[in-house]
């Protein structure tokens, strides 16, 4: 496996066993930087990249161990798996008050579309109506 094929593993790992997502993403961050550091060590000796590789991934140890590690700490999960009763009051109590305000969030998101959307409404209204006082005026003037 690739160093950043086990990278995902652990993160994903990590937030399956409920680990709050910004120490995830610290730990993701200082391991990668930390191995990117042997690399270059290994390579300063003059390993091949692939050979480097390797053997800074043997420095570094097992992944697996970080998450045992990681999950064995309270404080570092997160509040939703910490107090989960209260997750389960929260959440949807919360997607509840958030729901009438998620079409305005949609809209600034997609404002150019919804613009260009609208544009094209007017436009075909604008030919649609003009059409129809033709066809009128013609009636009225047959």
């Amino acid at each position: 496996m690739s160093p950043d094929s086990d990278f995902q593993w652990l993160e994903s790992r990590l937030l399956r066993a409920g680990v709050a997502p910004r120490h995830v993403r610290r730990t993701v961050t200082e391991l990668r930087e930390h191995l990117d550091d042997l690399v270059d060590a290994e390579l300063a000796t003059g390993c091949d990249l692939e050979n480097a590789e390797e053997s800074a991934m043997r420095e570094l140890g097992s992944l697996e161990s970080v998450v045992i590690a990681m999950r064995a700490r309270p404080e570092l999960l997160s509040w939703a798996r910490r107090y989960p009763r209260v997750a389960i009051m929260v959440y949807p109590l919360t997607c509840l008050a958030l729901l009438p305000v998620a079409p305005v969030f949609a809209g600034v998101a997609h404002a150019s579309q919804i613009a260009r959307w609208g544009l094209c409404m007017m436009i075909g209204a604008l030919i649609t109506g003009s059409m129809f006082l033709l066809l009128q005026l013609s009636i009225l003037l047959s």
